[in-house]
């Protein structure tokens, strides 16, 4: 009978087995047939995987070094001989990872075995994933992907997580995670109408726009309505749905640069939302909704790099702002910054409060009645914008709704109170 310690090597050994016979199979299959054929199939690989596994369990580094270089060696000879027909190194730098994960597999063989899946799902998807690089993404999208990682990896770790400037109020850390969830944002929603297509019409245009920035939406959807006025009802519907992807954006942002406000802030937010969705099914089902639309074009970006930069400029600007009439005004001040900065942006003013909140200077009530003040001033300057952009039918569908949302907004801030003292009193 085997011993625990037989039982442990043997699981060892079988998922470093497994992990060749896995990553072999792929390669088969892909291995040909006639004088062209590949030379390594399901059987080379598991004996590599078996090789690594053995030469860590003699605890031998020198013995695995050589192991590699012989197997290099042997991989260089067989891709000479092939490279005619068959440029690619694939099988070639596969087969050297399966006897690495073949040797992990003695001390990590949890490890080793996701990372044997993850090896076969990247051989797998050959097709598919060189079809979406030639044909499904765009250059300027990668180019995106690539500023994104670089915001991500780099900017963001880099940042320092302490308050500098003037008054203290500059945290260049919280600034890189909002440019980075700023980003994140607006690519899930440019994501959404690159999978759904633009059959959806203005209705996905408008929410996923909102994302981006409601006012930018409004703008371009008041644009389009007076250029092509069948087309005002559906671009009305697409006004008010950026409210809701606004209003969800600012829900994400609380809830991840400020946790301890989510409390406060979610009956306000969530009935923003259910008016802003409510009245834009309602507007959608008016009979003037089966008129024609004109979909707007959809962009090759992921995220516009000025808009990010701007709003991050806003952030900043609005953080400056409220922190200095907060200090010369004391809390009036920091109220009429948050009221001035939503003109510009209601998103900027969750930023600039939760650098208040962080540093002391404000209490998690200001920082709620601080948004709710930006949210307000943000909605007359939507409304403006719907007026001026998309002429007086355009504004007849769009203005009552950003006014039921923003008294949404205000009923369930108000209410807040009332509600946590009546969950948390016993």
């Amino acid at each position: 009978m085997l011993t625990s310690i037989d039982s442990a090597v043997l699981f060892k050994l079988s998922v470093a087995l497994g992990i060749g016979l896995l990553v072999g199979a792929d390669r088969e299959r892909r291995k040909g047939e006639g004088p062209h054929r590949r030379a390594a199939g399901i059987r080379t690989f598991a004996i590599a995987a078996l090789c690594g596994f053995v030469a860590q369990s003699i605890d031998s580094s020198g013995l695995l070094s050589a192991l590699l270089l012989i197997l290099g060696g042997l991989t260089l000879v067989s891709y000479q001989q092939s490279s005619s027909h068959d440029p690619g190194l694939t099988s070639e730098t596969a087969i050297l990872l399966t006897c690495l994960l073949g040797a992990l597999s003695v001390q990590e063989p949890g490890l080793a075995a996701i990372l044997g899946i993850v090896l076969t799902a990247l051989l797998a998807a050959r097709e598919r994933m060189h079809q979406f690089v030639r044909q499904v993404i765009t250059e300027q999208e990668l180019q995106d992907v690539v500023v994104f990682l670089a915001a991500a990896m780099i900017l963001l770790p880099l940042a320092p997580n302490r308050f500098i400037g003037p008054f203290q109020a500059i945290n260049l850390h919280e600034l890189a995670r909002f440019v980075v969830l700023a980003m994140s944002i607006s690519a899930v929603g440019y994501m959404a109408k690159r999978i759904m297509g633009q059959g959806s019409g203005m209705a996905l245009t408008g929410f996923a726009g909102g994302f981006v920035s409601s006012t930018a939406t409004i703008l371009s959807m008041g644009q389009t309505a007076r250029e092509f006025p069948t087309s005002t009802h559906a671009a009305a519907v697409g006004a008010v749905l950026s409210t809701v992807s606004t209003m969800l954006q600012l829900g994400l942002l609380v809830s991840v640069l400020l946790p301890p406000l989510l409390p406060y802030m979610l009956l306000p937010i969530g009935l923003g939302i259910t008016t802003a969705g409510l009245y834009a099914w309602w507007v959608a089902k008016r009979p003037l909704g089966a008129a024609a639309v004109q979909e707007l074009p959809l962009k090759g970006h992921a995220f516009d790099h000025k808009t990010t930069l701007l709003m991050t400029g806003v952030v900043l600007s609005v953080t400056l702002l409220t922190a200095a009439l907060q200090t010369w005004l004391g809390a009036m001040g920091m109220m009429i910054g948050a009221f001035v900065s939503g003109f510009a942006d209601a998103h900027s003013s969750v930023a600039s409060m939760s650098s208040l909140v962080h540093q002391g200077h404000a209490s998690l009530v200001q920082a709620q009645w601080g948004i709710l003040l930006a949210v307000s001033s943000n909605t007359l300057s939507k409304a403006a914008v719907a007026m001026t952009a998309g002429g007086r039918v355009f504004a007849t569908w769009v203005l009552p709704g950003l006014f039921l949302v923003t008294s949404a907004v205000w009923l369930g801030t108000l209410a807040t109170p009332w509600l946590l003292h009546a969950i948390l009193t016993p």
